[in-house]
């Protein structure tokens, strides 16, 4: 199977997740956060594209939880994709994650997913979707109507 022929399903369980590092943040773009980084929102292919591309909102909020809850540490999977990346991984031309408005993060632990749909509510995000391995929120409140997804 080659990778362009992967599902998106697929792709998510073997994805590397970039996990926030305190001891990382002085050696990446920190321009405008408190406590993560730009690096982190990356799309796989192209370097630095988190900073250029990535919408403020979404990073400003986890960025406010983290702030807010020291001992969270993200595991990002998915922030900004880059058009040959999106189109690999089989994602709509109007997915949040091509214009830089859509975060997955990877958390396995019940009672940690629970925490961070309550914290993203509590932040005013009303299009949150959760799943058993991956918790993933988007500011794209144009094109879909406010939902919370089970899947």
């Amino acid at each position: 199977m080659t990778f362009e022929s992967q599902s998106l399903l697929y792709f998510n369980r073997s994805m590397k997740s970039t996990t926030f590092l305190r001891e990382d943040r002085d050696n990446f773009n920190t321009v405008g956060l408190d406590h993560l980084y730009w690096e982190l929102f990356d799309s796989s292919d192209s370097f630095g594209s988190g900073f250029k591309y990535m919408e403020r909102d979404p990073v400003l909020i986890l960025d406010d939880i983290v702030k807010e809850h020291y001992h969270y540490r993200p595991k990002i999977l998915l922030g900004y994709t880059s058009k040959a990346v999106a189109d690999s991984l089989g994602l709509p031309s109007i997915s949040p994650y091509r214009v830089g408005k859509g975060i997955m993060l990877r958390v396995t632990n019940a009672s940690a997913r629970m925490f961070l749909v309550e914290n993203l509510i509590i932040r005013g995000v009303k299009r949150i979707a959760v799943s058993d391995d991956n918790v993933e929120f988007d500011t794209d409140n144009f094109l879909y109507k406010p939902k919370l997804y089970i899947r």
